[in-house]
């Protein structure tokens, strides 16, 4: 198991590492320090050859670094492995070259990626400016005072106690005058007078009612703006707990589409590194079978032909295409469709196309 190294690392296993991966087109200074410098090469390295991300070198990493091992093509008798069967030499070429991931990881990481498409915007309360004033007029009220001068239903009572007083007055002048002859006299005077008093002692003794009448009504209207403002507040909290309910759901699916391809990826990286210990360990008893007399002819078999998207591969990128639809991103919907045209089978194509009109747009494929 090769050394593991990170940030902060020193010494020779670092000093190796940036001399491959200087041999891989960077230009780090080979102190063997794992510095900024070291750190941001492996990160762009593991970026660029499809490995997990993460800024640590360990056994997938090096096994990257350390291909190549074997030219692709092989014709002088140096470049021959001796004793060993052109069928093991091929299957051992073609797995020293590195572990690439499939297009199903490829495909199920486009899952992922088109998530940002989707993802939840900043919470915009749709209540902020109403619960801002109400509250402006809860906290900036004044203390309840009572003026009758400004109480409309204080000048309704004492316009009509007035008016009725002024009618009894008349009325107590009339008769008094009548009983004298029609002369006026100061007892008419002082009884129409006192008729018109009368009222307005009444309407005197109604002002401690019409002051509390005032102060359950300033009351009243003071508990209905915090009503108001308590239901709104009831329902920001409830919108923001939706938001909050969208974000978790958003991050729960991103979570799992990177969790889905890092386990395909793992699973196959697992895969790949049994397929290369097995033929390597077979080439290793072909070659002490035959005694070193035998050997391949030096030619790797040809290139394989590339095999149809597989159904999981496609699926991932139907899904993928779906979220850059839900995104309203139709480009990059149409980018990715293009990418896999030529792997695709024609079910596969037909579904892109149904996908492509269930949202409006068009593919050529």
């Amino acid at each position: 198991m090769a050394t593991k190294l990170w940030r902060g690392n020193t010494g020779s296993s670092v000093l190796d590492l940036q001399q491959k991966l200087n041999r891989n087109g960077y230009s780090l200074d080979e102190d063997g320090v794992f510095g900024s410098s070291t750190y941001n090469a492996v990160l762009d390295y593991q970026r660029k050859n499809n490995l997990a991300v993460d800024g640590v070198v360990g056994d997938e990493t090096w096994g990257s670094l350390n291909r190549t091992t074997v030219p692709s093509r092989p014709t002088t008798g140096k470049d021959v492995l001796t004793g060993v069967s052109d069928e093991t030499y091929d299957k051992l070429h073609r797995l020293e070259e590195g572990f690439k991931p499939s297009e199903a990881v490829e495909a199920a990481r486009e899952v992922q990626n088109s998530l940002e498409s989707v993802r939840p915007g900043e919470y915009r309360s749709s209540f902020e400016e109403e619960l801002a004033r109400l509250y402006e007029q809860i906290s900036g009220g004044k203390d309840f005072s009572y003026d009758a001068g400004q109480d409309a239903q204080y000048l309704n009572y004492a316009h009509l106690y007035a008016r009725r007083g002024r009618e009894t007055m008349e009325d107590t002048l009339g008769t008094a005058s009548g009983l004298t002859g029609g002369y006026a006299s100061s007892y008419a005077q002082t009884a129409s007078q006192q008729a018109y008093g009368r009222y307005m002692q009444e309407l005197a003794e109604l002002m401690p009612e019409l002051e509390q009448s005032a102060r359950q009504q300033y009351e009243a209207s003071r508990q209905r703006l915090t009503d108001q403002y308590d239901w709104l507040s009831q329902r920001e909290q409830a919108d923001y707990k939706r938001y909050l309910q969208e974000q978790e759901a958003w991050q729960a699916d991103y979570d799992r589409a990177g969790k889905e391809a890092e386990t395909l990826r793992q699973a196959e990286y697992n895969d790949y590194k049994l397929r290369l210990q097995h033929y390597t360990s077979m080439a290793n008893a072909e070659q002490k079978a035959s005694g070193g007399v035998r050997a391949n002819t030096g030619a790797a078999a040809a290139e394989e032909k590339k095999a149809s998207l597989s159904s999981a591969a496609a699926q991932s990128l139907h899904r993928a295409m779906s979220n850059y639809f839900k995104g309203g991103e139709t480009a990059r919907a149409a980018a990715l469709a293009q990418q896999y045209r030529d792997r695709m089978t024609p079910a596969q194509k037909q579904r892109v196309r149904k996908l492509f009109a269930d949202n409006g747009a068009q593919i050529d494929l």
